[in-house]
């Protein structure tokens, strides 16, 4: 209730979204509390996506008719149905569009356009870098503020280099006439302001909600039938080729610690080439898949793990600089975390005492850290005891004040 404001004022944030993200749902969500009239308007569901998300509004690019954009998004929605999204295939023919048939700063303008065209707003929100040209155009039509919520450092993902360079120019052309920029963490947000000379980069971290206590269950042991003294070492999320998985599979092969199973739990591309890895090296009694589940569900399969994984590699500077959801799920779930040594999951691992940060680039590595982080039981009881705390200090309740006070700046 102390979130509630005796004010009142309209957002609309946009997304390039199919699935809106969790950090725009939690946002919305927060800010309607505080009496904001709230409006996410994204790209179309897969036709099995079920109910729509109350106060969503999902853009229809047959409305603009004989533009060669439509007729982009019209390929594309194609090649997911016939083949998996982010594999390798794809993700060349999503960069050869961007850089030889599609203008980045007028692509998503053009299809959004006839949807929110006549919409107005007090705030008008840009969630990352491809929404921001949109987002300024319809915020100088309407006399609205402009929010930019850069979610990571998007010029700096896996692109060709004529790509990223075309990113990086669209992002210094339009950062400067944002009223409030956002992120994730300080590291993306010192460079943001060292890249475009700005001051006062807010910050909201991704984490989540931790109202409701840890419930731990044994819903791992169950669902894959094993035995009581099982320990559960999970990665949960999108399994693609550059999250360095194949490495943490192989290390599961002669690990020296007898009773653990590794989990990956999660949807993507590089999911079949994953199984064919675990079935080649024997590795079926020892790692297991399991599909991604609703985010509703999410919570209470992290909390039946006895500790997280993330062997994210610094193979680009966004992924040097992440704060990965899952690193705020394990926290919510009050899992104790083995992660990469990057300076954010160094910052937040070590820094609250609820893990170990180490290379782990190859399997050698990884195996190596696996047995040093599960050697000492009474070190894994006290990095849980410790996150029974951290959790209550990094979590959404705590986040959204920030947020709330961004916007009521705005006012």
């Amino acid at each position: 209730e102390s979130l509630r404001q005796t004010m009142t004022g309209t957002i609309l944030m946009l997304t390039a979204d199919r699935q809106i993200d969790r950090r725009i749902l939690l946002s919305a969500d927060s800010l309607r509390k505080a009496n904001w009239t709230v409006t996410i308007v994204g790209t179309p569901v897969d036709t099995d996506a079920g109910a729509e998300l109350p106060g969503v509004i999902r853009i229809q690019p047959t409305a603009s008719s004989g533009l060669k954009e439509s007729a982009i998004a019209a390929a594309y929605d194609w090649l997911r149905v016939h083949f998996t999204a982010g594999t390798r295939l794809i993700r060349w023919l999503q960069q050869l569009a961007w850089i030889y048939a599609v203008d980045v700063e007028t692509y998503y303008s053009r299809l959004f356009w006839p949807t929110i065209g006549t919409m107005t707003a007090d705030v008008i929100v840009a969630n990352d870098l491809p929404m921001l040209p949109v987002a300024a155009r319809l915020a100088e039509a309407c006399h609205a503020r402009l929010v930019y919520d850069s979610h990571e450092l998007y010029s700096e993902q896996l692109f060709a280099p004529a790509l990223r360079q075309r990113w990086k120019a669209l992002e210094a052309a339009y950062i400067n006439r944002c009223d409030r920029v956002i992120t994730v963490n300080p590291s993306i947000a010192g460079e943001l302001q060292q890249r475009y000379a700005l001051t006062g980069v807010g910050i909201v971290q991704n984490a989540e909600r931790t109202n409701a206590p840890v419930v731990r269950s044994r819903y791992w042991h169950e669902t894959f039938g094993l035995p009581g003294n099982a320990l559960i070492l999970l990665f949960q999320g999108g399994l693609t080729e550059d999250r360095n998985l194949d490495q943490l599979v192989l290390a599961m092969s002669d690990l020296q610690v007898p009773d653990l199973h590794l989990v990956l739990l999660g949807n993507g591309s590089a999911r079949a080439g994953l199984a064919r890895l675990i079935r080649n090296h024997a590795l079926a009694r020892r790692v297991h898949l399991h599909p991604a589940v609703p985010q509703e569900q999410l919570l209470t399969c992290t909390a039946a793990a006895d500790a997280g994984i993330i062997p994210y590699q610094p193979i680009c500077l966004n992924h040097l600089y992440c704060t990965p959801n899952k690193l705020f799920e394990f926290i919510a779930a009050g899992v104790p975390v083995l992660a990469s040594d990057l300076p954010e999951l160094r910052r937040i691992v070590i820094g609250n005492g609820m893990g170990l940060v180490a290379p782990l680039g190859d399997a050698t590595q990884i195996r190596a850290q696996i047995t040093a982080f599960f050697s000492d039981q009474q070190r894994l009881v006290d990095w849980r005891r410790r996150l029974e705390t951290v959790r209550q200090e990094i979590c959404w309740e705590v986040e959204e004040k920030k947020l709330i006070d961004i916007y009521e700046s705005l006012r």
